[in-house]
């Protein structure tokens, strides 16, 4: 997503509006309260931004760029595209509970329009995207376990992620989080990956099947 110049005061606003919304829902997503939250006037905040809507859209940029930051990873091997869409999005979560309500739930959807709650639909759907093609990828290309479907590898991935957002709070502490997220998708990797395949193995093939179609041309 594009990023826009935004004064230090409309980072601010947009920061506690996302945090309002995300903890006390749309119905205390008000002029006052957030005015209020920032040390301004309920009119000052029309100097920053020209409406409420225009707050809340800014909103959703902002949790569009923080879920995105660095999307898509690149790797040949989908299931370690798969590890480094895992880490980043594990991190976010456990590092900004307020995205991870406002994901659970439909109060940024209240609070704004329905353009506003299409784009965090939108969200969601293209990580569910890049999950599910990776995990096709690995399938088609011999990496994936047998008895796993990319549809299975996606709810254990994504329902993965769900889960380390509920984590206990204590866990980011120090380095416990790091040493989490090794545990959790060692197991994940386990259970996607085909036995004796590995990253090293799926280039080797992959760089021999664009030599054969070169070839071939």
């Amino acid at each position: 997503m594009k990023a826009k110049n935004l004064s230090e005061r409309q980072q601010q606003i947009i920061d506690t509006a996302l945090q309002i919304i995300a903890t006390r829902g749309s119905r205390r997503f008000t002029a006052q309260l957030l005015a209020a939250e920032v040390g301004l006037t309920g009119g000052a905040i029309y100097r920053h931004f020209k409406s409420m809507d225009a707050i809340v859209n800014a909103v959703v940029d902002r949790v569009g760029s923080i879920l995105f930051e660095g999307f898509p990873p690149q790797s040949p091997d989908p299931i370690e595209r798969l590890k480094a869409f895992f880490y980043s999005r594990a991190r976010t979560v456990l590092g900004n509970p307020c995205i991870s309500r406002l994901l659970l739930s439909d109060h940024l959807a209240q609070a704004g329009d329905l353009a506003q709650s299409k784009r965090m639909d939108e969200f969601k759907r293209r990580s569910q995207t890049f999950v599910s093609e990776c995990l096709s990828e690995a399938r088609d290309s011999g990496l994936l376990a047998d008895g796993m479907s990319p549809r299975a590898g996606a709810i254990i991935v994504l329902g993965s992620i769900l889960a380390i957002s509920h984590a206990d709070a204590r866990i980011a502490d120090g380095a416990q989080p790091e040493r989490l997220f090794d545990e959790v998708w060692f197991a994940i990797e386990r259970m996607l990956r085909r036995p004796q395949s590995s990253a090293k193995t799926w280039a080797r093939a992959s760089g021999k099947g664009l030599k054969s179609a070169r070839r071939t041309k």
